[in-house]
């Protein structure tokens, strides 16, 4: 039995579940199927011959009509849209409308096929999902993958002060404080394939002009293109941390300050310049001196010279709050660098034993605040065993679980730790919960300012690390240090060779005010090969350079002079040559005149005191880094 195309139709129009309608041009409707009449409550018979509109919402009539319209003119083919539909018994049903238009041979439009599908339910869970939007409490956000926001709830009004059309009518990385704008872009690369991410931090721009922080989990829809934010306002938080680390910061200071004094860095270039003529002459010496006896009593003076060198410097850190930058540091060289200053103002009485394996992994951290921490743990220790004891201190590499971690914002893994035990008085237990708040101090007064635990507490935060203690009265106190550990090799410091690079005829211009380091750095150069005149100021050794520029190959410049300091030295001398090779040389070396020597058009720097070996190894280095 052969059944006809026109058949098929009839029958699919007749039982498809779908809701099917054929108007005329003008919406009057020629034929309904079961599904539709079922949908709105109707006969076939009571539908037939009524308009379309007579089945739609009121305020959902003049979006139906426009595309009837746009079909019959033939601006589209097909036209969705979403109406509300009236029940016979009264009720709102939701619908997507689905129309397309049907024309004869000539191509005229003559029907207009509607197929219509109940989503009464799904707009029922958008309204309900939309209250809740709007009810929230947490700042909600809907934006695209172009970067604007598209949807916004009232808690942003509230917390920025924006209205939603202000929020939706420009890019969203316009309200992003300036120097946050980098990192926003930067998630983007993670979030657009589809990783949802959490506590995203940035400031965002209030009407007011103010900002204020914001903490974001995003949830990337890759197949709609947008991006789900659930944000907080963390402002009050982020206020109370810079306020905290404002306090540690000052208590560090201050703690750094005590006695020591502000006249550490005038004492500090001062010795430096007593030193760097020894450690000049030493190398001299050892050239000419053949005697084992003698070389021996110049090995101990070399000692000498450059263990108070080294004092000097850590002095100055410790008192000037000169932070060094964060590198990957060995933990057994840290611990013998706080001996080698902690030894000489420990009691005789107290003895110190140290247990330090071989293999002890690195950590990454500021070489002069650690130290800091050590040494106000080895002191304190000295301090409770008045009458003599021992101290011991010792290390070990540890892999710790969260359980173990006293501080939930650490993680779990591999740590450095190191135990500094006393067999001293021991502190009571009522006083172990206050030990590190700034200011408690069970010393007497005029012994102690309170400030030393809390100092180093504050270290240990900014490492990532944490300070632990027990004690118990009589028997004595362990002080337990636990850093996060590094992998990485740490720098070397590589022995300076027995042959001191030489010269080959060039000229330097040597420029400082100090007699002595002047004849010793003209006798060291010239022993090399080199040719040398010298000034005893800056204005002298601009006038130097003037006349023998032909000459003058390399300046090697101090930066503390009278008449013209070595600074302004270099920006003349940069001025006439911006590719004259400038060696810098201070006996105040920290970060900022370095900096600011190198920023001026020095292309080396020398910290006195320096050997002369560092010398002329930073000469030749300066001479073959001319193009």
């Amino acid at each position: 039995m052969t059944v006809s195309t026109s058949e098929v139709l009839k029958q699919t129009f007749r039982d498809v579940a779908i809701g099917m309608v054929l108007t005329d041009i003008d919406g009057q409707i020629v034929q309904a199927n079961d599904a539709f009449c079922h949908l709105l409550g109707y006969d076939e018979s009571d539908v037939c011959g009524r308009s379309i509109a007579s089945l739609i919402h009121r305020d959902d009539q003049d979006a139906d009509s426009q595309a009837r319209q746009e079909l019959r003119e033939g601006v589209r083919r097909s036209a969705v849209v979403t109406t509300r539909l009236v029940h016979a018994d009264g009720r709102e049903i939701w619908g997507d409308i689905n129309l397309s238009v049907i024309r004869d041979s000539d191509g005229n439009p003559t029907l207009i096929l509607r197929l219509t599908e109940d989503v009464s339910e799904r707009k029922r869970v958008q309204v309900e999902r939309d209250r809740l939007f709007d009810l929230s409490l947490d700042m909600l956000s809907i934006a695209n993958y172009d970067g604007w926001f598209t949807q916004v709830n009232p808690a942003w009004t509230r917390c920025l002060g924006w209205t939603a059309e202000e929020l939706t009518s420009r890019p969203l990385i316009e309200f992003v404080h300036p120097d946050d704008r980098a990192a926003v872009f930067a998630d983007r690369k993670t979030i657009f394939p589809g990783q949802p991410m959490r506590d995203i931090e940035n400031r965002y721009l209030c009407k007011d002009g103010s900002y204020r922080w914001l903490s974001w989990s995003v949830h990337p829809q890759v197949d709609s293109r947008q991006v789900i934010g659930v944000v907080r306002d963390i402002t009050e938080r982020k206020s109370n941390e810079a306020e905290r680390r404002l306090m540690e910061a000052r208590v560090v200071r201050a703690q750094r300050m005590e006695g020591i004094g502000t006249l550490a860095g005038g004492i500090a270039h001062d010795l430096n310049n007593v030193l760097a003529p020894i450690l000049l002459s030493i190398d001299v010496l050892k050239e000419e001196i053949c005697s084992a006896a003698q070389l021996e009593v110049l090995a101990t003076i070399d000692a000498s010279a450059r263990r108070g060198a080294d004092m000097v410097r850590q002095v100055l850190s410790y008192a000037r709050g000169v932070e060094g930058e964060r590198v990957v540091l060995s933990l057994s060289a840290v611990i013998r660098d706080v001996l080698r200053l902690a030894s000489d103002r420990l009691m005789g009485s107290v003895q110190i034993h140290t247990s330090l394996p071989e293999h002890l992994w690195t950590f990454t951290g500021d070489s002069t605040q650690i130290q800091q921490v050590l040494l106000n743990l080895l002191l304190n220790a000295r301090d409770a065993m008045p009458d003599g004891g021992t101290i011991a201190i010792s290390a070990r590499n540890v892999e710790l679980t969260a359980d173990e971690i006293p501080e939930s914002r650490l993680s779990a893994g591999a740590y450095l730790q190191i135990e500094v035990r006393d067999t001293g008085y021991g502190i009571p237990a009522e006083h172990l919960d206050r030990i590190f708040d700034p200011f408690f101090t069970t010393k007497g007064v005029g012994e102690g300012s309170g400030l030393g635990l809390s100092t180093s507490h504050a270290i240990m935060r900014s490492h990532a690390g944490f300070l632990q203690v027990e004690s118990a009265v009589g028997v004595g106190t362990t002080f337990r240090v636990s850093l996060p550990a590094s992998m990485a090799p740490a720098a070397l410091v590589s022995e300076p060779g027995s042959t001191m690079p030489q010269g080959d005829g060039e000229c330097i211009l040597v420029i400082d005010d100090e007699a002595s380091i002047v004849r010793l750095l003209k006798a060291t150069l010239q022993r090399a090969g080199y040719r040398v005149v010298v000034a005893s100021n800056g204005a002298e050794g601009v006038t130097q350079y003037t006349e023998h520029r032909g000459e003058v190959a390399l300046v090697l410049t101090d930066l503390m002079m009278p008449v013209m300091d070595g600074i302004a030295a270099i920006r003349a001398l940069h001025a006439i040559d911006p590719v004259l090779p400038i060696v810098a040389a201070s006996g105040l070396a920290t970060t900022e005149r370095r900096n600011e020597a190198l920023r001026e058009g020095a292309s080396h720097f020398l910290a006195k005191p320096f050997t002369a070996h560092s010398l002329l190894t930073t000469v030749r280095a300066a001479l073959v880094s001319v193009p």
